[in-house]
């Protein structure tokens, strides 16, 4: 993996987007390519919120 410091707009975006999710309870948004950030949304469609769910390994 390829860890870098985040650009400065990166980032207050990144923070922007922990404190609505706090505050607000947006949801924050990955891409599947990269697993990067990729924004915030009010509301997901259940299918969206399955796969994501589906896609965390587990011991169970």
């Amino acid at each position: 993996m390829d860890f870098r410091p985040l650009a400065e707009a990166d980032r207050r975006q990144l923070q922007a987007a922990l404190r609505g999710n706090a505050d607000r309870g947006l949801a924050l948004l990955l891409d599947r390519r990269d697993t990067g950030f990729a924004g915030t949304a009010d509301d997901l469609p259940d299918e969206q919120v399955l796969t994501a769910v589906k896609s965390v390994p587990s011991h169970y």
